[in-house]
């Protein structure tokens, strides 16, 4: 990812690979986010889940609350590549 002038992008990466803990993740989450994008970006990680599972668009959208176009977003991510049904592989194996 390339940095803008105005903001560091790697920074932030790099600070995600510091946070140990859950509590700690909710803290700078709580400190860094609006509760609306805190919840936006989990409902997408839901979305990528319910997907996975084989669930309809209509499922989700009635169980989720996430509209028909971020659905098709996420959708479209996870037939680009592998890397987000890897991580909530992994997350289904903690």
């Amino acid at each position: 990812m390339k940095d803008s002038p105005n903001f560091k992008i790697e920074q932030l990466m790099k600070v995600f690979l510091v946070l140990e803990t859950e509590k700690e993740c909710e803290l700078f989450f709580d400190d860094l986010c609006t509760f609306n994008e805190i919840k936006a970006f989990s409902q997408r990680l839901e979305v990528a889940r319910m997907l996975l599972e084989g669930h309809t668009y209509e499922y989700i959208e009635e169980h989720t609350g996430a509209t028909f176009n971020t659905i098709s977003r996420v959708n479209k991510t996870l037939s680009k590549n592998n890397f987000l049904k890897s991580i909530l592989h992994r997350l289904n194996n903690l």
